[in-house]
């Protein structure tokens, strides 16, 4: 697990979420990364724990929205390959 610094992990946690939806899929998850072993490291304070976990929430929802528009985008072109009148995919209407 690398380790990055105090400093490192300060700036992400004084992120905006416009900040965090500007980014691509790439650096938010790695952002995301940073994170989850920030909150596994020993001796965070609950006050900081706590910010650490609203910031990866924001993170994993970006990183969550990019891949279910990647999946709807191959669905849809694999229709117009397949079946030109296959609908788009819908993950409330498919079940997630």
């Amino acid at each position: 697990m690398p380790q990055y610094t105090q400093k490192d992990i300060a700036k992400i946690v004084a992120m905006s979420k416009e900040d965090i939806e500007k980014l691509d899929y790439e650096t938010a998850m790695s952002k995301l990364e940073i994170v989850v072993d920030a909150l596994e490291q020993e001796g965070t304070s609950l006050e900081y724990g706590l910010q650490l976990y609203g910031v990866g929430t924001a993170l994993s929802k970006k990183c969550s929205a990019a891949l279910d528009a990647a999946e709807e985008k191959m669905l849809q072109l694999l229709g117009t390959i397949q079946n030109p009148s296959e609908t788009p995919f819908d993950p409330e209407r498919e079940g997630r």
